[in-house]
């Protein structure tokens, strides 16, 4: 495969990096860390994109004792992520997957990124050892609509590098599988956009839905994505 993320395909593709989502996740970030009473003195982020998720977040927890790390193999997102550094807020190009790698945080963010990886065994294998929480957003995919239109996953991997589709069931076993301990997990909702009055009344369905069974809703209708709170399982010896 070309290397989208370095040779501007992406960017062409997704110019501001997604960065409208930044705060809205961040919240989501914030809120399962609080509510499951995570403290943390250092937090890094792998495949921090453009940045802006870390830069929300260290607004919504700005103590100067806490030291914010982002990390991208993509110099164009990192060309970004560059511009928001400050005291406390660092960004590099670097993979610390790499087994001479050394790096370890308090709590890893690893946010919409397993879903465009090669080989996202091995990335899991290697960041379970490099935290002791890690906090996933995983897009799920894989629906009874999608099934019946697969086109839509075809347009997901040309537009925003999707080569992996995944279930909740199913992504939650792999994270299980590679030393992931759920903590606690909640969905998100799309921005529900509509383009059309076929889609707002879709959208209205959706909103109903979701709120008296949110899991059907993710499974059946899809456009949802999950946020996964996980204790890693290695033994790190530090």
């Amino acid at each position: 495969m070309d290397d989208i993320y370095n040779n501007n395909s992406y960017l062409n593709q997704n110019p501001d990096w997604h960065q409208e989502d930044s705060g809205f996740k961040a919240s989501l970030i914030h809120s399962i860390l609080s509510s499951n009473k995570i403290t943390y003195k250092s937090l890094c982020e792998v495949g921090c994109g453009s940045g802006e998720v870390l830069a929300q977040l260290k607004k919504t927890n700005p103590s100067k004792e806490i030291k914010y790390v982002g990390f991208d193999i993509s110099k164009d997102a990192m060309d970004i992520a560059l511009k928001k550094q400050e005291e406390n807020l660092q960004f590099e190009l670097k993979d610390i997957t790499l087994k001479e790698d050394q790096s370890f945080f308090d709590v890893m963010l690893v946010i919409d990124v397993i879903e465009h990886l090669p080989n996202y065994f091995s990335f899991l294998e290697s960041i379970s050892k490099k935290s002791k929480y890690t906090v996933f957003h995983i897009p799920l995919d894989i629906f009874v609509w999608s099934l019946f239109r697969e086109q839509m996953l075809i347009e997901s991997k040309e537009r925003v590098g999707h080569i992996h589709n995944f279930s909740e069931d199913f992504i939650l076993s792999i994270l299980k599988d590679n030393n992931f301990k759920i903590l606690d997990k909640r969905y998100t909702e799309p921005d529900y956009k509509a383009n059309s009055f076929k889609h707002k009344v879709v959208n209205s369905i959706k909103k109903v839905l979701f709120k008296v069974t949110p899991r059907f809703c993710t499974k059946t209708l899809g456009g949802y994505s999950v946020l996964v709170l996980c204790e890693n399982q290695h033994k790190v010896i530090l």
